[in-house]
């Protein structure tokens, strides 16, 4: 078994140096670097690319996971193991003092993958994946933009003026949309979420639009469009469509959607 070691905060190598040796102690079990931080910070090597990976252990909140997400080459094939460290772990199957029980069983193969669909954004001469959302914002903090919302086939859904729009998924309907006044949706559905950023009117209202229809979004200006929060590019007209990859995630329990809401997202 090959596992890459990824880390998202400084503070979080002390644990990561006790996983490594514990991994190491293993028969069979290999450990490789994802960066060069890595390398340094536990003394084992860097993965080179030809190698297969059979986990990926992401040591981190939930925004380190779409930036190894972004950051790795194939990623997105590899069943992630989140260790959350980070302050709200949406995403993460185990804490930091829940691991030395999960170790052994990781181990042992006792686990199940999960995936998450995303979204592909497409505009000139760019397209980005998104786990969580594709943002369309306009470049001028302080000015409204037109923005149109199309289906494939010519129907019109929006036209209205607003700071942007944010398309989510199911996953992260929990995130930013969910900020802006958009609903949960539970992650076991296949659609997708549209929700007006600051409308000018008071009208607008978030829409779940199925997974599988493309749309296209419009803009009356060069937008940014922001994929994650992490892949920025600018660009007018914005197709966004069901993408073939999925992101998987690693489960060594049931993951129950909503108690992790109320005891993560709503509690202070």
């Amino acid at each position: 078994m090959r596992i890459m070691m990824y880390i998202g905060k400084y503070e979080d190598y002390a644990l990561a140096k006790l996983i490594v040796s514990r991994l190491l102690s293993s028969n069979g079990v290999e450990v490789v670097a994802a960066r060069d931080l890595e390398v340094k910070n536990l003394s084992i090597p860097k993965w080179d690319g030809s190698q297969g990976i059979d986990i990926a252990m992401v040591i981190g909140g939930d925004g380190t996971v779409l930036r190894f997400i972004h950051e790795i080459g194939n990623s997105t094939d590899t069943p992630i193991l989140h260790i959350g460290t980070g302050r709200v772990n949406y995403l993460s199957d185990v804490s930091a003092r829940e691991l030395p029980q999960v170790l052994d069983r990781i181990i042992k193969g006792e686990y199940v993958v999960e995936e998450r669909i995303t979204l592909k954004a497409i505009a000139a001469g760019f397209e980005c994946m998104a786990l969580n959302e594709v943002l369309v914002k306009g470049v001028d903090p302080g000015h409204l933009i037109s923005v149109t919302i199309v289906e494939d086939g010519g129907e019109e859904m929006i036209r209205a003026r607003m700071d942007g729009v944010i398309i989510a998924t199911p996953t992260g309907s929990t995130a930013y949309a969910l900020a802006a006044g958009g609903p949960v949706i539970d992650n076991r559905l296949a659609v997708k979420l549209i929700v007006p950023l600051a409308p000018f009117s008071r009208a607008l209202v978030p829409i779940v639009h199925p997974y599988e229809v493309p749309i296209k979004v419009l803009t009356s200006e060069v937008a940014h469009i922001l994929c994650d929060g992490i892949v920025t590019q600018r660009g007018a007209e914005i197709r966004i469509v069901p993408n073939d990859r999925r992101v998987r995630f690693i489960r060594t329990r049931q993951y129950r959607m909503y108690d992790r809401l109320f005891r993560r997202l709503f509690i202070p």
